[in-house]
């Protein structure tokens, strides 16, 4: 059995169209919804690894083995973000995907425009077209028209997702330049803060150094000042024993 008339197939095809687009719509609403919140997150993470990093930057400071300890925390900082920075470009390549997805269907949805002996049955009959002004150019159809505006949708769709991933990749690199603003104030200041300690140890090791200086240098005065004593002490036997009257 054979369609009335095309006009209806038309008809039931655009609608058919229509409920595919809507729910492709609303995946594709949820999986924008999903990227842009692993990629929020994965600003968050990043700040979050670049304070922890922070830290211990400063507990290494604490020890005795600094920099061995601060190549380790670097080595672990490098490692999280490298794992950080991978989810977020999977989340920002499925954001560029349903952007194109959203205009492949802004395409498909564009009404045809309809046949010349279409509009002639759309026309009233018995009324005639009323002609256009003189100097004025005739309206287009609505028909015409709707591609165009569903062109400017899509554009504008688009220019706000691409906005908006300026913007967070904008708000990113400013996170990354003020950690790394931090980070190197922070070593600054540990640096300074270490510097009187450092001059304190060395200032220590000196003293300790000429006090044992010091200390093998009475040691050795003592010792000539008994071995002079025991020499004075000998000769001072041997001359008694010389100078005493025999038997």
């Amino acid at each position: 059995m054979s369609w009335p008339c095309s006009g209806v197939r038309r008809l039931l095809a655009a609608a058919a169209l229509a409920f595919a687009a809507a729910a492709s719509a609303q995946d594709g609403a949820a999986g924008r919804d999903e990227a842009l919140r692993v990629v929020e997150q994965a600003r968050q993470e990043s700040e979050a690894i670049e304070r922890r990093y922070q830290q211990a930057l400063a507990d290494c400071d604490k020890g005795l083995i600094v920099n061995p300890c601060r190549e380790r925390a670097r080595g672990e900082r490098d490692r999280q973000l490298r794992e950080v920075r991978e989810r977020e470009v999977a989340a920002r390549e499925s954001l560029r995907r349903l952007d194109a997805q959203e205009r492949a269907t802004a395409r498909a949805q564009r009404p045809a425009e309809p046949a010349p002996a279409a509009k002639a049955r759309a026309a009233p009959a018995g009324k005639a077209r009323e002609p256009a002004a003189p100097g004025r150019a005739a309206a287009p159809p609505e028909a015409a028209r709707q591609p165009d505006a569903a062109e400017r949708e899509a554009a504008a769709a688009r220019k706000r997702a691409e906005a908006e991933q300026r913007r967070v990749e904008a708000e990113k690199r400013a996170a990354e330049h003020a950690a790394e603003r931090e980070r190197r104030a922070a070593e600054q200041q540990a640096k300074a803060a270490q510097a009187p300690a450092r001059i304190e140890r060395e200032q220590e090791r000196q003293r300790a150094a000429q006090a044992r200086a010091e200390e093998k240098a009475r040691q050795a005065e003592d010792n000539r000042k008994r071995r002079e004593a025991r020499a004075r002490e000998r000769e001072a036997a041997k001359a008694s024993a010389g100078g005493s009257p025999s038997k």
